[in-house]
């Protein structure tokens, strides 16, 4: 197991349209990623059992689909079942979060919300395609702990919601294409 100190941390927030989004991410990353990678697609929980199996066929990447509190590892990829927060220590955990009354299964801006509170790691966070506005807020509390946060262009989204919404409220750096994403997230 690699419990070494996380240095960097991909967050990803995708709603409709991200599943075939997400899997051309996963499949273009290369052997033994130096980042460790959170994935919060809005699912039903017993379809995102049976994607994060698809995944894991697809990358050579070990893909952790996440039921319970668990500790972070380097160069894995996380698949949420359901709204998840950060807590950190000498470690940094995932952990479920159990009040949840979000109409977003997982919901994104918890995700990035508690991003923005983590020290000495880098995020970055992308927020792909959707309906809505989930991930707006938690993006812009990313920009404001100056972390990188990208939102997925118009041209390339299934649905220009909820990157159009980080837009208009300002939550983003950059604004990029689906390809431009894929490369940018190798390039970590």
């Amino acid at each position: 197991m690699n419990f070494s100190k996380l240095k960097k941390l991909v967050l990803i927030g995708a709603s409709t349209g991200g599943p075939g989004l997400l899997e051309k991410i996963v499949s273009s990353l290369p052997h033994e990623i130096n980042f460790t990678l959170v994935i919060a697609q809005h699912m039903d929980a017993l379809a995102l059992s049976s994607f994060a199996k698809r995944l894991n066929r697809i990358t050579p990447n070990e893909v952790v689909f996440v039921q319970e509190s668990l500790v972070l590892e380097n160069s894995k990829i996380y698949l949420l079942e359901d709204s998840s927060y950060f807590e950190q220590n000498r470690e940094i955990f995932i952990k479920k979060c159990e009040d949840n009354k979000s109409y977003y299964h997982p919901e994104i801006n918890t995700l990035f919300s508690f991003g923005a509170k983590l020290k000495n790691v880098e995020v970055v966070a992308y927020l792909l395609s959707g309906i809505g506005q989930d991930g707006a807020k938690g993006m812009l509390a990313l920009k404001k702990a100056n972390f990188k946060t990208v939102a997925q262009d118009e041209k390339t989204s299934i649905v220009y919601g909820m990157p159009k919404s980080a837009y208009e409220l300002d939550a983003c750096r950059a604004v990029m294409s689906i390809d431009e994403i894929i490369e940018d997230i190798k390039r970590n």
